[in-house]
């Protein structure tokens, strides 16, 4: 089992742009498989075959996820995104959304182990899930919003100097400096 997955997913945009979004946090990759709603495509799970890729995807394990299993993925998700977005606006966490967080994070993990591994479990999942939710949001001075005017992508800000600005330099980051590149040339053309 991969303990600690690599964070980052790749979006495809509704202009056809396809780029790559590191969020900083499991807990907020698992949230941006749907849990924020946006565009239909964004929706990843539609059914308990697509969170069973999910952990198989990101942890490399065989997690057997039924009906339930799913739903509870998907109440968890919802929490998460919810907790996310007033985190990024300086609001309190909704009430709900930690409530439910707390209750995930309470049940038994994955554990670390030198022997024999645990059996992952799709509640066992859910809670390593909701640990690092709560580790990501008791850092609000790190979760941000991308600075691109027209994006809206939050994520937590993992750069030792904490001044990360766009969501991916590859697209907000690199839309800007064209922008400001293209500025500073009509500038110099209207001072000929």
């Amino acid at each position: 089992m991969n303990a600690a997955p690599p964070t980052g997913q790749w979006f495809d945009a509704a202009d056809g742009q396809r780029w790559w979004f590191d969020s900083g946090s499991i807990a907020f990759d698992f949230a941006y498989t749907g849990g924020f709603g946006g565009p239909p495509e964004w929706e990843h799970w539609h059914g308990p075959a697509d969170v069973a890729r999910w952990w198989r995807e990101r942890f490399g394990v065989e997690v057997q996820v039924g009906d339930v299993a799913y739903r509870r993925a998907r109440e968890l998700r919802g929490a998460i995104a919810g907790a996310v977005v007033a985190a990024a606006h300086d609001k309190p966490i909704p009430a709900g959304d930690a409530a439910t967080i707390d209750r995930y994070a309470a049940m038994p993990d994955l554990p670390p182990q030198l022997g024999a591994p645990v059996t992952p479990t799709s509640d066992r999942m859910l809670a390593t899930i909701a640990r690092d939710a709560v580790a990501s949001l008791g850092r609000p001075d790190r979760i941000r919003t991308c600075a691109a005017g027209d994006c809206g992508v939050m994520y937590l800000d993992t750069s030792r100097s904490g001044s990360r600005t766009w969501c991916s330099m590859s697209r907000c980051g690199n839309r800007h400096k064209v922008r400001e590149l293209r500025a500073r040339r009509a500038a110099t053309r209207k001072e000929r």
